[in-house]
């Protein structure tokens, strides 16, 4: 059970933040705070769901205390994490 729900989570925290980066600013926050909260992890296990969390939340972060600074690096890095956490779901 937690399976199926992990694996849809995985997939939808992906797919939002691909689309979140064209977003304009105020929604791309919102955004990124949800998938912050979404990608929280409550088993010490889940390793690659804790990556992708903790990169979502540098990333909003930096996004919340300057959205107009060059972020790319970051986006890069929650988008592979997030993309690896959704892979291990299989």
């Amino acid at each position: 059970m937690y399976y199926a729900a992990d694996r849809q989570t995985a997939e939808r925290v992906l797919t939002d933040l691909r689309n979140a980066r064209l977003g304009e600013t105020a929604a791309t926050l919102a955004i990124l705070h949800r998938l912050r909260n979404e990608a929280a992890c409550e088993r010490a296990g889940d390793y690659l769901r804790l990556q992708a969390w903790m990169s979502i939340r540098r990333l909003y972060d930096a996004f919340k205390a300057a959205p107009e600074r060059d972020l790319k690096a970051l986006w890069h890095d929650a988008i592979a994490r997030a993309a690896a956490w959704r892979a291990s779901m299989g």
